[in-house]
């Protein structure tokens, strides 16, 4: 979470979701500054905010969960950045990286999985992530198809005058941009379960070559009440570290930047 007093906005960084690359931006050339965890949600925001700061732009970043799942897959597969091997960023010791994530990498790197291979082990309920507590309170969200126009078109709505463009950062080692290769056929039914209703809700839509694509009643039905369950755990139930992220990521060093 980025918050620049200056230009009087607030950046909500959702996870693969360009986060990096538009946090370094906005800390770089916008006044940036690190605010609670890179990955905070506005309700946390919104708990330790002025009055003030809660008036300020508040943008985010939304992405095609069938982009992000094999972004995840990929992360896994290469082990990004050590991070799956990393014990100063595993949950119980203050990180990010849960023991499913492990599970998941463990499998992957065990049984030298395909994507096809973990998608149909690991996903098997409706997709949904913070975009749904997130969103609703943003004055504009980028789309990640377009990101590029969207995020200068942010900063001209929070009153930036000739925005600078973006640099992309981050990017996914080993990923394939044609996601034909990774939804194959045989996958197919599995995907429209999983991702149909979040992309119904966010005007996403199933590749065209797909055809007609029938969504199951059961995966609307499965999605509401989870959602409402996810809504309940972050605001209400989950925890999360006080620590800042570790020296060497681009949140980390901003956060220890801020301090000197």
């Amino acid at each position: 979470m980025i918050i620049s007093h200056k230009y009087k906005f607030l950046f909500i960084g959702l996870p693969f979701s360009a986060s990096s690359a538009i946090t370094k931006e906005l800390h770089a050339n916008y006044e940036g500054k690190p605010f609670l965890r890179k990955h905070s949600l506005y309700h946390e925001f919104e708990k330790v905010a002025t009055k003030e700061e809660q008036k300020y732009f508040v943008f985010a970043v939304l992405r095609n969960p069938m982009e992000i799942a094999v972004t995840v897959y990929e992360k896994m597969k290469t082990n990004a950045k050590g991070n799956f091997t990393n014990p100063d960023l595993f949950k119980e010791n203050g990180g990010h990286i849960t023991k499913n994530h492990r599970l998941r990498f463990n499998y992957i790197k065990t049984n030298n999985a395909s994507f096809q291979e973990y998608f149909i082990k690991f996903h098997t309920k409706p997709y949904d992530n913070l975009s749904s507590i997130t969103l609703d309170k943003c004055d504009f969200v980028i789309r990640y198809e377009n990101i590029s126009e969207d995020y200068l078109l942010a900063l001209k709505k929070a009153g930036i005058d000739n925005p600078t463009p973006l640099p992309i950062a981050n990017k996914t080692k080993g990923k394939k941009q044609d996601m034909s290769l990774y939804y194959t056929e045989d996958i197919r039914k599995q995907a429209i379960y999983v991702f149909g209703p979040f992309l119904a809700k966010y005007n996403y839509s199933f590749p065209k070559d797909w055809g007609k694509v029938n969504v199951p009643i059961t995966s609307f039905i499965k999605f509401k009440i989870m959602g409402v369950l996810r809504r309940i755990n972050e605001k209400f139930i989950k925890k999360h570290s006080g620590r800042k992220s570790i020296s060497g990521t681009i949140y980390g060093d901003m956060q220890r930047d801020k301090e000197s």
